[in-house]
């Protein structure tokens, strides 16, 4: 999505001040722009009335109205679903969740693999989520709260205290399905992607990608037997009726698409590969935290500009996007 962004020359919806652009849990109106955006592309500055934005794809919580105030009219609004079986598993392991555990515990599964420290977590799940509350991250008190259960429903505008009624949480879902253009899925992300390209009137080249980010084998190195997967996705219920409507979604479009399906997805994955190896060269790690590692690719010296923007970190070309948008506009 950024290098689509960047590559059209479009504008982005990013934090004025925060240097990754993110806007996480802040509150998001009509005056945002003036407040906490940096201005877009070729706009008079102070003139917030006018700033119109094309992109969004940093952190923020998804608010339609206040988005459609400031998005251009003809935005699409486009999301990512994962199981939350995996995805709080990932979240527990990223944002160190542990860290609510009485210090004597935590030090005993110190060494300990993830599975036994997620079992510890909900022989006492009640307790730890509101210990949470008291804990930091990334300087704000309680953030880690917010992420330790039905996340991706709270990410999508969904408040905490609305997450216990069955009703609304149906006819909230049911909402988003009319509201969201398209919702992919992790699991399913080549077929995700494709499915998109052909809604959109994309080209093969809109969606080529190499996963990035993700948790080096080194840091994966146990395994979560399905009793816990399914503890998981019973401590995130209403995430897992969230996800079990858009993973249906899907594959509805699926059948939508035709019978070329099959023979693109292989074409696809084929190019995919072939990306891999004429954009990369090497592997790097970042640890972060106390377990996590993950994997990024060093592009490959000789490649195609766009195998760089393929290839490089996400930050790399977060900052090119940054650079441009401050200093490119009209002075008031």
């Amino acid at each position: 999505m950024n290098r689509f962004g960047y590559q059209r020359n479009l504008s982005f919806v990013l934090h004025n001040r925060r240097t990754n652009g993110h806007l996480v849990y802040a509150s998001i109106t009509e005056n945002s722009p003036g407040k906490q955006f940096l201005k877009p592309l070729n706009a008079t500055s102070g003139n917030y009335t006018k700033y119109e934005y094309d992109m969004i794809t940093v952190h923020i919580r998804y608010n339609r109205q206040a988005m459609d105030s400031f998005m251009r009219p003809s935005t699409r609004y486009i999301t990512i679903l994962r199981d939350p079986g995996t995805q709080f598993e990932s979240a527990f392991v990223h944002f160190q969740f542990d860290d609510a555990f009485p210090l004597e515990i935590k030090n005993k599964l110190k060494s300990a693999k993830t599975d036994d420290r997620l079992r510890e977590w909900f022989r006492n799940s009640t307790v730890y989520l509101q210990n949470l509350k008291e804990k930091r991250w990334e300087g704000k008190k309680g953030l880690r709260y917010f992420y330790a259960q039905n996340n991706q429903i709270f990410d999508l505008g969904l408040d905490v205290q609305f997450h216990t009624n069955q009703s609304l949480v149906r006819e909230y879902i049911s909402r988003l399905d009319t509201q969201l253009d398209m919702v992919l899925i992790t699991e399913y992300f080549e077929e995700s992607l494709l499915v998109m390209k052909k809604q959109f009137c994309w080209q093969m080249e809109d969606i080529l990608f190499l996963s990035k980010n993700q948790r080096s084998d080194k840091a994966k190195n146990y395994s979560v037997p399905e009793s816990l997967r399914h503890q998981m996705r019973e401590w995130n219920s209403v995430d897992n009726q969230l996800y079990q409507h858009f993973n249906s979604t899907l594959w509805r479009k699926v059948d939508d698409y035709g019978e070329n399906f099959t023979t693109d997805l292989q074409e696809f994955r084929q190019t995919l590969k072939e990306i891999f190896q004429n954009c990369t060269n090497g592997v790097y790690y970042r640890g972060q935290g106390h377990y996590f590692q993950n994997v990024n690719f060093k592009p490959a010296k000789n490649g195609s500009g766009l195998c760089h923007l393929i290839a490089e970190h996400k930050r790399s070309l977060m900052k090119k996007v940054r650079k441009r948008q401050a200093h490119n506009g009209i002075n008031a």
